[in-house]
């Protein structure tokens, strides 16, 4: 797995994309990272990861979201998942204010080459998350992408979430969160 911090450095090459925090690198995101690969390979391209360092949460303080895994934790999570490349990109105030067909264009499919974006329903991206699934499916035509929608996995009956698992790791539940998880939280040892 090559790991880039700056998309000039992105090979020259289409590819299949996820976006997120992927905090914990739980089981919902274990999906999608299996249907990033296939998909990804089935069609010949790379299959790429885009993440923020750090993450928004500790950029704009919020004192509830402490990582579920260490950087070191997550990038062997990622290798084992499979996929080509990682994009760990800088995470500023400025990037926090990109409005979101600019991350569109200037990232996913200029710095990136996307030709498939893999995401959630609860997709958000650029200025105040203001980007969503409905203007990542309506710029599709005019950057010539595919966006695969992975369902949400879930576990009695709640949606798996790096939060809920927080939340049980709070409240002592360590087996739940792990179960989650796939594997034990660094939170949880």
């Amino acid at each position: 797995m090559e790991i880039i911090r700056d998309l000039a450095a992105f090979p020259d090459r289409d590819s299949a994309v996820a976006i997120g925090k992927f905090d914990g690198v739980h089981r919902g995101h274990q999906l999608l990272l299996d249907r990033l690969v296939r998909g990804a390979h089935e069609d010949g391209l790379l299959a790429a990861v885009f993440t923020f360092d750090p993450p928004p949460a500790v950029l704009f303080g919020d004192p509830e979201a402490e990582p579920l895994l260490t950087g070191e934790e997550q990038k062997k999570c990622f290798e084992q998942t499979g996929i080509d490349v990682l994009v760990v990109y800088p995470f500023t105030r400025e990037t926090a204010a990109m409005p979101p067909e600019s991350f569109v264009s200037d990232i996913l499919s200029t710095g990136m080459h996307a030709r498939r974006i893999f995401c959630g329903s609860d997709i958000s991206y650029g200025d105040g998350g203001k980007g969503d699934l409905r203007l990542l499916e309506e710029l599709s035509v005019k950057y010539s992408y595919r966006v695969d929608v992975v369902e949400k996995l879930t576990a009695d009956g709640e949606v798996i979430s790096s939060t809920r698992i927080r939340r049980a790791i709070r409240q002592g539940h360590i087996d739940e969160a792990n179960a989650m998880l796939g594997r034990e939280s660094s939170l949880a040892r």
